[in-house]
């Protein structure tokens, strides 16, 4: 059984985090969601965000932002299993890295920013039902934290399509390359 929670923040390190998605993947399908805004009080989520690496890799879209903000406000989630081997680690990774994983299997894309690969892969229009399902109103663009963590699952949900044999561990070494 393999568990992806699929992260996505709005903000930087100078003015905080002011809002989070995350989307929980088990085999590639969607089991839930959660949403925050949580303008200066993004420390107080500490010990979900450590509940969730406890569980499952991280995977984002441009992990390095995404690992650098966890970092920031918390230098390590402590000992946590690596899940693509026996090992652990005191790391927020490995990451699955959909803006890297994209870049290397497919090399002729103009862009590889989320919203045109969500384009390129035609998968707007079940973005939108998803979003629909899944976000407020106001949320359902990107640019917001639980619209843009459900477009890069909707990605790494694609690749099972072209790469019907892969496993969620399995990414984390493509986006190694």
């Amino acid at each position: 059984m393999s568990i992806c929670h699929v992260i996505d923040f709005e903000g930087n390190k100078n003015l905080g985090i002011s809002e989070f998605g995350v989307v929980t993947l088990q085999n590639f399908e969607i089991i839930s969601t959660h949403t925050e805004i949580c303008q200066n009080t993004f420390n107080d989520h500490l010990e979900y965000f450590l509940n969730l690496r406890r569980t499952g890799l991280f995977a984002a879209h441009s992990a390095q932002i995404e690992d650098g903000l966890l970092r920031h406000y918390w230098a390590s989630p402590g000992q946590v299993p690596v899940f693509t081997d026996e090992t652990t680690t005191l790391s927020w990774g490995p990451w699955v890295d959909t803006k890297v994983i994209h870049r290397e299997l497919f090399k002729n894309l103009k862009s590889y920013e989320l919203e045109d690969l969500i384009f390129a892969f035609e998968l707007h229009s079940e973005l939108v039902k998803f979003s629909e399902k899944y976000c407020l109103p106001w949320q359902r663009k990107f640019h917001c934290a639980l619209f843009d963590a459900l477009a890069t699952a909707m990605l790494i949900q694609n690749l099972q399509k072209y790469f019907q044999n892969i496993s969620l561990p399995s990414l984390v070494l493509v986006g190694k390359n």
